[in-house]
């Protein structure tokens, strides 16, 4: 993954997300009843640091996390804020964030990449245990709908795209930034064992990837 995404930095998939990142945080807050501010951040795959700085004004702290060097090189240049702080992470896990270390959690516009259900599943599990207890995490991913269809059509996906990758040209035709899809049982499942409880959810039923809707969730550390 992380050879996919030091390509991304350098590509112009660095700037396949135009839109305005503050309005966008709103928005991802607001249609979860979440106010936008508290104390420690840990920001979730940052990127080149498009959304970090609005996080760093309204955070007293931000733990801003990547899987890329060259992302975090680029997010270092763009937010020269004293309160922010970047850490490289595995892609396996969030090593190098402490357990209870934040009372929010950002994970926007990640999970659809990761390319094993595993991984999803760890990164939940990760959210679970970065989170001190009573605290938020704001998850956006793709969920795969319901019907033999789309889970034929996951299994087809899941075999042809790894042999796809070795072919593709654009990063964007790699497995590790293709994804993977969940299931609504394999979600419940794992926010279940992530110590983790839904305390809202909201949905778009169209999403830019195949037998999928958007979801968006608070998910909220048990005390």
């Amino acid at each position: 993954m992380r050879a996919t995404w030091d390509a991304a930095a350098t590509s112009q998939r660095l700037h396949a997300y135009v839109g305005d990142p503050g309005a966008e945080l709103e928005s991802l807050f607001s249609r979860l009843g979440a106010d936008l501010g508290g104390d420690v951040c840990v920001e979730v795959g940052c990127g080149p640091g498009r959304m970090t700085g609005y996080l760093a004004q309204r955070f007293r702290r931000v733990i801003a996390v990547d899987i890329s060097p060259a992302m975090l090189e680029r997010a270092r240049a763009a937010v020269p804020a004293a309160n922010v702080d970047f850490r490289l992470v595995s892609g396996e896990r969030l090593d190098g964030v402490e357990d209870a270390a934040c009372d929010t959690a950002v994970c926007y516009l990640v999970l659809q990449h990761l390319p094993h259900r595993r991984l999803v599943l760890s990164y939940l599990r990760e959210l679970g245990r970065v989170l001190a207890p009573g605290g938020r995490a704001l998850v956006q991913l793709p969920v795969l709908r319901e019907g033999a269809r789309p889970r034929l059509w996951r299994a087809v996906r899941t075999a042809v795209v790894p042999l796809a990758s070795l072919l593709a040209r654009d990063v964007a035709g790699r497995a590790s930034y293709r994804g993977f899809r969940l299931t609504e049982s394999e979600l419940a499942a794992g926010i279940a064992a992530s110590g983790l409880q839904v305390a809202a959810r909201d949905e778009s039923p169209s999403s830019p990837y195949r037998f999928a809707r958007e979801v968006f969730l608070r998910l909220e550390r048990r005390a």
